[in-house]
């Protein structure tokens, strides 16, 4: 009888031990939790100075969470305090060599804190411990650029792009190779890909201007009051004015672009070849939308003209002509 209490006993200790053990996770679980919806509000709402406060007080209760470091680290790094950065990092990657985020910042650091062999070397840990780390690969494709390998930047490149399409600087800075390359044909492509998802911001621009180099001018820039826009070329049904659906979004843009641009004019100036009426319907459809849409605009703001002819464009000392084309920009009142 005597065993079997002795028994009960052990289980029941064995239990509690247990539960102890499981309650030990899960505060550990929930502080890291913690840490992650902490860190990631103050990057994102960009409250970095406001973010370092909260962990340097954390790093003194908790000086070996590898977490606190990596988030006060980055945080000291979108501060532009690089040293301090850089010692927040390299403590996360120490207590937690394993984790391939921590790897990728730490080379992040070394990169703000012009050590370019140790860049390197971190990107490539990220890289061995997660053979899908993107920004990793994006990182090492940028050394290969700036380092003049064209050919090793643009596959490391469509690596990243091949785990996710829609990397900014891995599309872009691959156009810019494929240009350097002299390779056209997928130039052309490849600022078109970089357009389709990212078209506002100076690189958007940038890549227009690139674009239109090539004798292509799908996308166009238009000056609207005192910014540039970019839109793509209005399109219509064929043989009419009837303005397309696919053209509809560019449309909005420059309404939402000339609203509440005081003192200014808006022309609309459309060009078809041999067909001069073709050309002013599509000026007054134009019109017509944009006064149907943004009713804020008055009608007296929008000038519409047509010409019968080809619109002549010059890139650099090459000219170019369009048989077909709308253009846009803006006068100001006298």
């Amino acid at each position: 009888m005597r065993a079997f209490l002795q028994g009960l006993k052990v289980k029941r200790l064995s239990f509690r031990s247990l539960a102890f053990m499981f309650f030990v996770v899960y505060l550990l679980v929930g502080c890291y939790i913690r840490q992650q919806v902490r860190g990631h509000y103050y990057l994102d709402s960009k409250k970095h100075k406001q973010g370092i406060s909260y962990f340097k007080e954390e790093i003194r209760n908790h000086p070996d969470d590898p977490s606190i470091n990596y988030f006060l680290g980055r945080l000291y790094l979108a501060e532009k305090e690089s040293k301090e950065g850089l010692r927040h990092l390299k403590r996360s990657v120490q207590l937690n060599p394993g984790k391939a985020d921590y790897h990728f910042w730490l080379g992040v650091a070394y990169s703000a804190n012009k050590m370019p062999a140790l860049e390197r070397k971190s990107y490539l840990k990220a890289i061995s411990l997660n053979k899908k780390h993107y920004q990793a690969l994006t990182y090492l494709g940028h050394i290969q650029f700036e380092n003049q390998n064209l050919k090793a930047a643009l596959d490391i490149y469509s690596e990243a792009l091949a785990i996710r399409n829609d990397i900014p600087q891995a599309l872009y800075n691959r156009a810019l190779v494929l240009k350097r390359l002299r390779r056209t044909p997928e130039e052309k492509i490849a600022w078109k890909k970089y357009l389709a998802l990212y078209s506002l911001g100076n690189y958007s621009l940038s890549a227009v201007n690139h674009l239109n180099e090539l004798g292509d001018f799908e996308y166009q820039n238009h000056r609207i009051g005192n910014n540039m826009i970019m839109l793509k070329e209005i399109q219509f049904e064929p043989f009419s004015a009837k303005i397309t659906n696919s053209s509809i979004p560019w449309l909005d843009r420059l309404g939402r672009a000339f609203t509440n641009k005081k003192k200014h004019f808006l022309h609309i100036v459309a060009y078809q070849k041999n067909n001069i009426k073709l050309a002013e319907a599509k000026a007054k459809n134009i019109k017509r939308y944009l006064r149907r849409k943004f009713p804020d605009i008055h009608s007296k703001l929008i000038k519409v003209s047509w010409l019968g002819v080809s619109k002549t464009i010059r890139v650099g000392n090459k000219p170019y002509s369009l048989g077909q084309t709308v253009n846009f920009f803006t006068e100001r009142e006298e």
